[in-house]
């Protein structure tokens, strides 16, 4: 039973990774996000139902149109996988747990991490994070501590505070750099990073993720070579966005908070 349920959720989530393609794709395009089939960006097709099913269209097609035959970006099949990793994830966090308040924490956890798989696939290919979705995920990780505040009737004034917190901590180095060292978008990106995990894990995992930031730009320079290599080099803009929301993940799912690394660093 438990493999149905795990099965199920995760196809959900596909089918919401499949729609965050489109989110990703078609925002601030001027295209319908809701109306239009899907079309083939090489040769203009328009897709059947056979084409869009989640990871395995891409699958059996091997990668390419079946009319043209050119190539499908890994982008789709990769926001697909995420989405339903995203659900379990929160299913797992949430569930089973107490009724209604649990559902409603697995319904917001789930559209939490939904909006970062949104965040980072749409930072990544353009740099810059629509205000549209750093707000919504702050006002889901909002809700979401409303929904901790019915189910213990206590409200965590710290997690309330943790987000201005971290918002102001980016928002200065947005400030004192005139947007060169961190944009404004992830100030705002922390809003909801602070709401979800308060201030101890938040701190962590913003840690975290200028670790991982920092461990990318060292690969990529010692791999790629990306001093000598076009495209890719040292004045290249390296969204930080996508980190924060790995240092987000590690610290939710690991329960990392600044105790740990503290320790951590102690041994």
């Amino acid at each position: 039973m438990d493999h149905f349920i795990f099965a199920s959720i995760f196809v959900f989530g596909a089918i919401i990774g499949s729609f965050l393609n489109v989110v990703v794709l078609r925002f601030d395009t001027g295209a319908s996000i809701s109306r239009g089939r899907s079309k083939c960006f090489s040769c203009g097709k328009t897709l059947s139902w056979y084409e869009l099913v989640p990871i395995f269209s891409f699958l059996f097609q091997g990668g390419r149109c079946k009319g043209c035959r050119s190539k499908i970006s890994w982008q789709y099949p990769a926001i697909e996988i995420s989405g339903g990793l995203a659900a379990l994830a929160a299913y797992l966090w949430a569930l089973p747990g107490q009724g209604a308040l649990s559902v409603a924490s697995f319904a917001l956890l789930a559209a939490l991490l939904f909006l970062y798989i949104a965040i980072t696939a749409y930072d990544l290919r353009h740099k810059i994070i629509p205000d549209e979705f750093s707000y919504g995920a702050a006002a889901v990780a909002l809700a979401l501590l409303g929904v901790e505040w019915a189910a213990t009737g206590t409200l965590d004034f710290g997690r309330l505070a943790a987000g201005p917190a971290l918002f102001a901590f980016f928002g200065f180095f947005w400030l004192v750099s005139k947007g060169t060292w961190m944009g404004l978008g992830d100030a705002k990106l922390a809003l909801s990073i602070g709401w979800a995990l308060g201030l101890s894990a938040g701190v962590a995992s913003v840690l975290l993720s200028f670790w991982t930031g920092a461990a990318f730009a060292f690969a990529a320079m010692a791999i790629q070579k990306i001093r000598s290599r076009r495209g890719l080099g040292l004045k290249s803009e390296i969204p930080f966005g996508p980190f924060m929301i790995v240092g987000f993940l590690l610290s939710l799912l690991f329960r990392i908070d600044i105790q740990a690394i503290l320790s951590f660093l102690a041994v």
